[in-house]
């Protein structure tokens, strides 16, 4: 009976510890989402700051060639930031009902698509401050 009782017990321990190391494995990832994330939100600043240097270019400068290219600059910033806008809008961490598997499967799924816009929004960033420099 105490071989039972004991062996009941082990066995719930280690059920319990897996769905521990379940909760700190989903945890951990959504900690490097959410990481991404607020590196965007930092370049976030930055793409305002240089919609606004290009708006200024263009209106400074009557040349064609000069407006169309701070259009051109400011729409890549734009769509850039919409494609994160787009993602925060959608992304849903609440994993109520849904298994282990089928979290790490959407949280690296949205780790890839966040770490996809990033990358968006650095060459975005790069491009304009290339335009930028250039046109003082």
């Amino acid at each position: 009976m105490i071989k039972k009782t004991l062996l009941i017990a082990a066995a719930t321990s280690l059920m319990l510890a897996g769905c521990a190391d379940n909760k700190a494995q989903e945890k951990a990832l959504l900690d490097s989402v959410i990481k991404v994330h607020d590196k965007v939100m930092m370049d976030d600043g930055v793409v305002m700051k240089n919609k606004m240097l290009l708006k200024g270019i263009a209106s400074k400068d009557s040349a064609a060639a000069v407006k169309d290219s701070a259009d051109f600059y400011t729409k890549i910033l734009g769509d850039a930031d919409d494609s994160m806008m787009t993602w925060m809008n959608k992304f849903n961490p609440d994993f109520t009902g849904k298994s282990h598997s089928e979290a790490m499967s959407y949280l690296h799924t949205q780790k890839e698509l966040i770490t996809k816009i990033s990358l968006k929004l650095d060459s975005a960033i790069s491009v304009s401050n290339n335009y930028i420099k250039k046109a003082k």
